[in-house]
């Protein structure tokens, strides 16, 4: 089993227009709601493609029913604390002429110390019961960004593997506590380190960065140019597939979904690149934040082409 950890869930609100006009009027095609959250999309994506997860963190007590109605629907066990406040919409906007989906993100409703400390000992209890734990996504507003140290601190005795996927701060505290995987997108990495990354060897080279703090794999994202991963050893990079986008959110949710599928099964570095570049190919084939399933996930896998990379 897996375990994931979302501090802030949200609604999104995803929308389909022919061609966006900047500062014009624009007619919806189409829109779907979808409870979501980086954790929790993870759990969904590992649970369609055969998994077992369970999902905790903060859920607000307004609009939280719907997180909780998502995940008892998909039968994914769940145990959050609930906390005073909303959950947060995110509205996305899908430009069906460029396959491009522009993103505004609300931040989230503030958190007390006393709510961390309760989904500390959740996430201590959970993973003493999980093959992995998985802590992803942003934080509300007021909640220090060593939240994400803190609780890999918090399991760091147990034996459950850890994968982080956190940007800025909250990834460079988190890595002082040596997750053993990490998965950046091309953005996050630049951001992270404050350099431009204009090639794969750039790439290599900035990766080192953080196996000499003692992070044992990296996965980056490279949107559609596909997915790189890389350990002290090797490095193979999977370029991305031509297909019918139909919505990028929950795509980097969904390779560590594929990550975490290929270590269930005891699988090699490059089978996770494999199985991680074909679930987030199946999620962005699906509208909004479906995730991807078993079906597609095994229909798109053949076709998933991995090279190595010279370290």
């Amino acid at each position: 089993m897996i375990t994931t950890v979302t501090m802030n869930p949200c609604i999104d609100r995803m929308v389909t227009i022919e061609s966006f006009t900047y500062g014009g009027m624009n007619r919806i095609l189409d829109s779907r709601i979808d409870a979501s959250g980086k954790g929790i999309n993870v759990a969904i994506a590992y649970t369609q493609l055969g998994g077992r997860a369970l999902c905790t963190g903060i859920n607000y007590r307004e609009r939280g029913n719907l997180i909780v109605e998502l995940l008892d629907g998909k039968g994914i066990e769940h145990d959050f604390v609930n906390v005073d406040g909303e959950v947060r919409i995110n509205h996305k906007i899908y430009d069906r002429s460029k396959q491009v989906v522009t993103e505004l993100n609300e931040s989230g409703y503030p958190i007390d110390t006393l709510a961390l400390e309760k989904v500390k000992e959740k996430v201590i209890t959970h993973s003493s019961n999980s093959e992995i734990l998985v802590i992803s996504g942003s934080i509300p507003k007021g909640v220090p960004d060593t939240i994400y140290k803190d609780l890999l601190k918090a399991v760091s005795h147990l034996p459950v593997k850890t994968i982080l996927d956190a940007e800025g701060s909250l990834l460079l505290e988190g890595i002082k506590e040596k997750p053993n995987i990490i998965k950046p997108n091309l953005f996050e990495l630049e951001s992270a380190l404050n350099i431009k990354i204009t090639s794969h060897r750039e790439i290599l080279k900035a990766a080192d960065f953080f196996l000499d703090k003692g992070v044992e794999i990296i996965g980056v994202s490279l949107g559609e140019e596909g997915a790189i991963i890389l350990n002290e050893s090797h490095a193979y990079y999977a370029p991305g597939l031509k297909i019918d986008v139909k919505g990028t959110a929950g795509a980097g949710d969904s390779i560590i979904a594929g990550f975490c599928q290929a270590m269930k099964e005891g699988s090699d570095l490059e089978t996770m690149l494999r199985y991680g570049v074909a679930a987030a190919t199946a999620s962005v084939m699906r509208e909004g934040t479906l995730m991807c399933t078993r079906e597609g996930f095994e229909s798109i896998l053949p076709k998933v082409k991995v090279k190595k990379l010279h370290r």
